[in-house]
């Protein structure tokens, strides 16, 4: 049975499980910053979808989708890149706030990629109105025009040209429920039919065509999402490929920085503010995932993933700066078949 027929038949309980680990962690979003007397923003939703999701989507999928291994791994990135392309009514914009891959290989070592780009929003508003400030991150979603990477590290001042210019199903907008946890009409109830995060096509209004968690299994099965070449392929060119590889390149490679500087593969979070845990990785596996080997190469993935999952020091914790803006929050799924 192929990894996608046996994901179609597993296709309601993947969901479950997926709804799950998105209500809890905007649980533990509220509880953070509630620990810290503030409201939460986007950026603390995100931070903890990355952090707490990761490995509740993964204990639920690996039984689920066997005979098929699956690994997740989740990188945390404070700072987004930014680009800039002409006719903007501002200096630049976000290229995203949270970026999905799943990666699946057969055995025969051929693997087939897709990548799923999201900008998070908060209101409980349905639909909601993007404002006019925020008409050049429609603009880039919905029209793809040439744009320039500015404010993101090395990769300042490189040119990008996506094609075919269009809305695509690979870039949307996440819309989270802000309503606190005992609202009535609150999406963090859990109530049947309601939902806390929902997956929306860029367009103006906002409207959500499907809740988050229902959308990640559509992604796993290539009914949602983009498809991407692999790394050799996707620089010869400037398009949605090489994009992606640009997302994945700056998020793993400042992730890795990152352990370097004391941080384990499991930072403890909770009541901290995203600024803190900015370049962290969260991954449920001992194992070096092949993509990140890809990236990284086979010599450097040893700090990256350590077998001390103790975090740092509590004097240490939130310390470490980067010295380059760019990097998006990464959830990279990968599955293959057991031998």
């Amino acid at each position: 049975m192929s990894f996608y027929l046996r994901a179609k038949e597993a296709e309601e309980s993947l969901m479950s499980v997926a709804h799950n680990a998105i209500l809890v962690s905007m649980h533990k979003a509220w509880d953070n910053c509630r620990q810290r007397n503030v409201q939460p923003e986007e950026p603390d939703f995100v931070a903890s979808l990355v952090m707490n999701g990761t490995g509740i989507l993964e204990a639920g999928w690996h039984h689920l989708l066997r005979p098929y291994q699956i690994q997740i791994t989740g990188i945390y990135c404070h700072q987004t890149p930014k680009v800039s392309f002409n006719g903007m009514s501002h200096a630049s914009c976000e290229l995203g706030d949270l970026l999905w891959c799943h990666i699946h290989t057969n055995r025969q070592g051929v693997s087939n990629r897709n990548a799923l780009l999201y900008q998070a929003k908060k209101s409980s508003q349905q639909p909601y109105n993007i404002s006019r400030k925020e008409f050049d991150q429609l603009i880039l979603y919905r029209s793809w025009p040439k744009f320039t990477y500015v404010h993101s590290g090395r990769m300042s001042g490189q040119k990008r040209h996506v094609k075919p210019a269009a809305p695509r199903r690979g870039a949307q907008y996440l819309l989270i429920d802000d309503r606190p946890p005992e609202e009535p009409e609150s999406g963090l109830l859990g109530i049947p039919g309601t939902y806390p995060v929902g997956s929306c096509i860029a367009q103006n209004p906002l409207v959500d065509h499907s809740d988050l968690g229902s959308e990640l299994v559509s992604f796993i099965r290539l009914l949602s999402g983009d498809p991407f070449d692999d790394m050799t392929a996707a620089s010869t060119e400037a398009g949605w490929s090489r994009v992606i590889w640009d997302l994945l390149q700056m998020s793993v490679t400042k992730a890795f920085r990152r352990s370097r500087s004391g941080y384990s593969n499991q930072p403890r979070t909770s009541g901290v503010p995203p600024s803190t845990i900015d370049g962290c990785l969260f991954t449920a596996s001992r194992q070096p995932t092949r993509l990140i080997v890809s990236i990284l190469g086979a010599n450097n993935v040893g700090t990256l993933f350590s077998s001390n999952m103790q975090g740092p020091p509590a004097q240490l914790e939130g310390e470490w700066r980067d010295e380059e803006n760019g990097g998006i929050s990464v959830v990279l799924i990968e599955t293959h078949e057991l031998e």
